[in-house]
């Protein structure tokens, strides 16, 4: 016959809360904000802020919280690094580097191609890009846009810009831009918008390599650009919640390619862009929304072969695997 003792109603009764909290601090875990983060100036606010603004989050039992604006690109992916924030828009290649090293963080979905990225020079300048020895560029050293230019021309044009030009490091893609106009560098890798808004200020800018297209000549492929990336701990609150995600980026990215030139009016102070500059971008066909999610075959296809010209070109040790992406 079993003995109650005050003990081992203690030990009994602390057991049965903690089971009955174990589920409560699950939820908690669950429906606690997200905290998202991008670069700024730039067109990437737009898709946090028409998220919270149409409760596409509330929509998938999630919460975004406001975002982290940040200017320099180090300190926005050392920031999500350090477990700062959950989730954070740019290239998929800086943030396969970071998984390689042991970061917990995974591509959720792809949100727009790489056809807004180039190489910009004025009419005075470096045309081919052959013409770029001896030349100095101006690139945001630390982003995947430089990493990925810098490959694909390697790749494609057989040229090693760091060995045959001098390339200078700059904080983002329109200090490298504003540089070019004012004659005090050659050339400059930058990114859309901010390569539209140098050509609306100076007329013979332009763009002498574009990443986008060079890779789908090369490969029949359209390359992604910017992307969700995302802390491994977001996607473990809940078993369904790359699938949420998925679901609040895809009707995202529908609803402003759809819209876009309303919503470029709308968010211009937040992106702090021309909404000219964001249609003259849409309409010369530089900015393509283009939604894929990190668990169709296909993009994995077209990500692991961008991964592999990485390799061979230095940029990455290895390719991606199928650990990297966002079930």
């Amino acid at each position: 016959m079993s003995t109650i003792t005050r003990r081992n109603m203690m030990i009994t009764g602390a057991a049965a809360l903690g089971a009955l909290a174990a589920p409560s601090v699950l939820r908690a875990q669950e429906a606690a904000p997200i905290r998202a983060a991008t670069a700024s100036p730039g067109l990437t606010v737009m898709f946090y802020d028409y998220i919270r603004d149409n409760g596409l989050d509330k929509k998938n039992g999630l919460e975004l919280a406001e975002p982290i604006l940040n200017s320099s690109i180090g300190t926005l992916y050392n920031d999500f690094v350090a477990g700062t924030f959950d989730m954070v828009i740019g290239s998929w290649d800086p943030f396969l580097t970071r998984y390689r090293a042991g970061v917990p963080c995974r591509l959720l979905c792809s949100l727009m191609t790489a056809d807004m990225v180039g190489v910009v020079a004025t009419a005075d300048g470096p045309q081919p890009v052959a013409e770029l020895r001896g030349k100095m560029i101006v690139a945001p050293q630390q982003s995947g846009v430089y990493r990925m230019t810098k490959a694909l021309i390697s790749e494609f044009e057989g040229i090693d810009i760091e060995k045959v030009a001098r390339v200078q490091n700059a904080d983002n893609p329109a200090q490298g831009v504003t540089l070019v106009i004012a004659d005090r560098a050659d050339a400059a890798v930058a990114w859309e918008p901010m390569i539209s808004q140098g050509i609306e200020r100076r007329s013979d800018l332009g763009i002498i390599f574009n990443a986008g297209e060079a890779f789908r000549k090369h490969t029949s492929q359209s390359l992604p650009y910017f992307c969700i990336n995302v802390r491994k701990e977001l996607l473990d609150r809940s078993l369904d919640m790359a699938k949420r995600l998925n679901a609040m980026f895809a009707e995202c990215v529908k609803g402003i390619d759809a819209d876009f030139d309303a919503l470029a009016e709308k968010y211009a102070d937040r992106t702090m862009l021309e909404t000219k500059v964001l249609k003259v971008a849409k309409s010369a066909g530089r900015l393509r929304f283009d939604y894929n999610a990190a668990s169709d075959p296909d993009f994995q296809k077209t990500v692991t072969s961008a991964s592999e010209i990485l390799v061979r070109q230095g940029i990455l040790a290895k390719p991606a695997d199928s650990g990297f992406f966002a079930g």
